[in-house]
């Protein structure tokens, strides 16, 4: 090799090594002195909702864990899917979190084809789980799936099953209870969970599932009947619903969740002492008693276990978007 050659060789490789030192120099410290300012928490749903009341509780415990504030600011639309992208989006400093549903997470990336930047994002840690409720009209004179599934049989067409929208968690899962039971029912997507579920009560639909607690009110007022929840193990809160496996249909337990993401790229330090500090949230009082208004079981995990029920959620919903020739626009 040309003496000049080797020269610039030898000077090419030390200016990558000086700039490699220099960014371990630099990323280093900015990881061992984080955090060391106030930190976004993106709710990607609007305020007062499930979603935003569970991750006010976790934002404030991680405060006191943290040492720094954890603001939650909530950038609502497109079913969340506005929230979800400006958080995967976000520069990857430990600055800016996601608190994530399984929708946005799972449902989401299926049907849309702008959601690739979901799977960018790093799994943290789970922090709850909620089960799936089907429900319908006390009018419809039934109380078990067996006796919805022979009424609809016997009036193909005729009863509706409401959700939150096209290609809504609660869509994709009715579709899934359509395809395991027969029933010939027709999706109706409504702008919400709230009307859907307010289309059940004036009897304008039949059917619809949502997670547990925006239900609460409805059920104990006896608005809404019951058919199943989606939970292993029988709700503690209603212990007269039964599960999904009692109900003949362990296909479908599937649960909502919830839990804490940061974009790609965050130092992995900084994504350790997250879950450290998400460990210590979920034990905290505070947590417990705001998920336990909301019907949620707290869930820790280590970011591995997280991303392993990302997947299998997706792969999931995939399944039953095929098989049904689920569509959005």
């Amino acid at each position: 090799m040309p003496l000049r050659h080797a020269t610039r060789r030898r000077a090419g490789l030390f200016l990558l090594l000086a700039a490699a030192s220099l960014f371990a120099s630099t990323a280093a410290p900015a990881a061992d002195s984080w955090p060391a300012r106030a930190i976004t928490l993106i709710v990607s749903f609007e305020p007062g909702g499930s979603t935003d009341i569970s991750a006010r509780a976790v934002a404030q415990a991680l405060s006191v864990e943290l040492k720094q504030p954890v603001v939650v600011e909530n950038r609502t639309g497109a079913g969340g899917r506005i929230g979800t992208k400006a958080a995967a989006l976000a520069r990857p400093d430990g600055y800016t979190l996601l608190w994530g549903s399984g929708s946005s997470l799972t449902a989401a990336p299926v049907l849309y084809p702008d959601q690739g930047h979901v799977a960018t994002l790093v799994p943290v840690s789970l922090g709850a789980t909620q089960s799936f409720v089907f429900v319908t009209n006390p009018s419809l004179g039934v109380r078990t799936v067996q006796e919805f599934v022979a009424l609809a049989k016997r009036q193909p067409g005729q009863l509706n099953f409401a959700s939150a929208g096209m290609g809504s968690s609660n869509h994709l899962l009715g579709e899934i209870f359509l395809a395991a039971t027969g029933a010939p029912v027709v999706h109706v997507p409504y702008k919400g969970a709230v009307m859907a579920k307010d289309a059940v009560i004036r009897g304008e639909a039949q059917l619809m599932d949502e997670v547990t607690s925006p239900l609460i009110g409805a059920l104990r007022a006896g608005q809404l009947v019951p058919l199943f929840m989606t939970g292993e193990r029988r709700d503690p809160a209603f212990p007269d619903i039964p599960t999904a496996a009692e109900a003949g249909l362990p296909e479908m337990t599937i649960q909502g969740f919830f839990g804490l993401l940061a974009p790609a790229g965050t130092p992995p330090e900084i994504v350790a002492r997250l879950n450290g500090a998400m460990r210590t949230a979920l034990a905290s009082e505070p947590v417990a008693r705001a998920f336990g208004n909301l019907g949620f079981t707290t869930v820790y995990s280590t970011p591995e276990q997280m991303a392993a029920r990302i997947a299998e959620g997706r792969a999931t919903y995939a399944r039953i978007v095929k098989a049904r020739q689920i569509h959005v626009d």
